[in-house]
C-alpha cells in the first residue's frame, strides 16, 4: 500500500543527499521516481536540486504536477517540503489515495524560530510515517534547531522564509538554540552562499574575476570564532592530479592568532586521502609563511600578476611580477 512519508531533519542532515539516493535506488530497480521541488528555491538553479555533500539532479516544481503524468512514475520525491502550501501537501495525499503512488517528502520541520513552517504543520498531520534525518550540534549533541545567523549571531526576528545555505543557517541542539550560542570554534565546509565571503576572499586575491572563475568548483572552507568568519580557504583539483590551495585569507580584526596555521593543517588531513600533492601560488613576502607548513618552491608562473592585475599590485615597494608556486607532498 502507497503511504506519504515526511522525512525531516535540521540543517545539514542530507536530507536532499538521501532524496537523490531514493531517486537512483529507483531507478538502478529499472523504475522512474519524478523528483520535486517548491519553485521558490532557486538555490541550485532552476529545475534542479542539490546536495551540500556534492551530488544532484534534475527536478519538476511542485507547482507544475498537473502538467505531470504521473502514470509514468512509480514514486514521488519532494525536496524542501517545508516551503509547500497545505493544498499542495492535499495534493500529494490525494496521489497517494488516489493513485496508489508512494510520497517522499523531505525538509526541515521547524523555522529559525522554532515554529512549524505551513508545510511541515501538514505533513506532520497527514503524513503515514514521519522520520528523523539526525544530525549533531557542534557539542555533539542531537540537532533539532534550525539558527539563523547574521553578523555571527543567532538572530530570533526576521522573515520567516529567506533562503541560504552554510553563511546564514546552523543546526544546533535546543539547548544552545535557546542561548543563541554558536560554536566557539569550527571549521565547515561552504557549499552554498560562498559569494556571501567575498570581502575575505578579496583581501586574498583582489582579481575579482579569478575569484569569481574558480570559486564555483572550488571546496571552500570556513573557520568560524563564535560564529564570525576568522579565516578561508578555497581549494581546487589541478589537471596534473594534485590540488591547489587557491585563496587563503584571515579576516583583519584575527590575524596573528594562528587561524589561518589551523585552517592549512586542517586542509591536510583533509585531502592527504585525496592527492598526492597540494600546490600554492603566492608571491614573494609570502613564501616563508608557507614553508613553515612544509611547502617548498616548485616552479616560477612568469608574468601572472603583470597580466592578470590592474592597477599593479606593489609588495615591499616593488610591483608584482611572478607568481611563485610551492607544493608539499600530502
Amino acid at each position: 500500500m502507497a503511504k506519504l512519508y515526511f522525512r525531516y531533519g535540521a540543517m545539514g542532515s542530507s536530507k536532499t543527499a538521501n532524496a537523490i539516493m531514493v531517486q537512483y535506488n529507483y531507478q538502478e530497480r529499472g523504475q522512474n521516481a519524478l523528483m520535486l521541488k517548491p519553485c521558490l528555491d532557486n538555490r541550485d538553479g532552476e529545475r534542479s536540486v542539490g546536495s551540500r555533500s556534492g551530488l544532484s539532479a534534475p527536478c519538476r516544481y511542485v507547482e507544475e504536477l498537473d502538467e505531470i503524468d504521473l502514470s509514468l512514475y512509480d514514486c514521488v520525491i519532494v525536496d524542501e517540503a517545508q516551503f509547500l502550501k497545505k493544498a499542495q501537501v492535499q495534493r500529494l495525499v490525494d496521489i497517494v489515495d488516489g493513485l496508489g503512488i508512494p510520497v517522499i517528502c523531505y525538509g526541515l520541520r521547524a523555522d529559525f524560530m522554532g515554529n512549524l513552517f505551513e508545510g511541515s504543520h501538514w505533513l506532520m498531520a497527514w503524513a503515514d510515517t514521519i522520520e528523523e534525518i539526525k544530525t549533531v550540534c557542534w557539542c555533539g549533541r542531537k540537532a533539532i534547531m534550525n539558527a539563523r545567523v547574521m553578523g555571527g549571531k543567532v538572530v530570533r526576528s526576521g522573515e520567516q522564509i529567506v533562503l541560504g545555505g552554510n553563511e546564514s543557517y546552523v543546526a544546533l541542539c535546543r539547548r544552545h538554540w535557546s542561548r543563541g550560542e554558536l560554536a566557539p570554534l569550527e571549521i565547515r565546509r561552504i557549499s552554498a552562499g560562498k559569494e556571501a565571503y567575498m570581502p575575505l576572499l578579496l583581501d586574498a586575491d583582489p582579481n575579482r574575476a579569478l575569484v569569481e572563475a574558480y570559486l564555483p568548483e572550488g571546496d571552500m572552507y570556513v573557520l568560524l570564532v563564535d560564529g564570525a568568519a576568522a579565516a578561508e580557504a578555497v581549494v581546487t583539483r589541478r589537471e596534473d592530479g594534485a590540488c591547489e590551495l587557491k585563496n587563503l585569507a584571515t579576516a583583519p580584526e584575527m590575524r596573528g592568532r594562528g587561524y589561518a596555521g589551523r585552517l592549512i593543517r586542517h586542509l591536510f588531513k583533509l585531502y592527504q586521502l585525496q592527492y598526492p600533492r597540494m600546490f600554492v601560488g603566492t608571491s614573494p613576502a609570502n613564501v616563508g609563511f608557507y614553508r613553515r607548513f612544509g611547502f617548498e618552491p616548485d616552479y616560477v608562473e612568469k608574468g601572472f600578476f603583470t597580466k592578470n592585475y590592474d592597477p599593479p599590485i606593489v609588495e615591499d615597494g616593488e610591483t608584482l611580477t611572478d607568481m611563485i608556486y610551492l607544493s608539499r607532498a600530502l
